[in-house]
């Protein structure tokens, strides 16, 4: 698991530098090596963020009942 989380955090980089740092510098910005690691860093941040709260949700959500039970149309369709 650990390789994964690498694979996709190195992938997660070559994204940002892609969708990010390189159109910045087309249009005439260029980040330093400092900026650019901040730049991953919080983005790198804000996803794992994200991830622990879906963890969360889905730990809630497994957890707790459904509010209603859902028919199938074919069951609908009988009574």
């Amino acid at each position: 698991m650990s390789e994964q989380k690498t694979n996709y955090m190195a992938a997660l980089d070559a994204w940002t530098d892609e969708v990010i740092i390189e159109p910045l510098a087309d249009n005439g910005f260029v980040a330093g090596v400092e900026t650019s690691l901040q730049i991953r860093r919080a983005i790198r941040e804000k996803v794992l963020e994200s991830y622990k709260n879906g963890l969360k949700a889905g730990a809630v959500k497994a957890t707790s009942q459904p509010a209603r039970k859902e028919t199938s149309h074919a069951q609908a369709q009988t009574r």
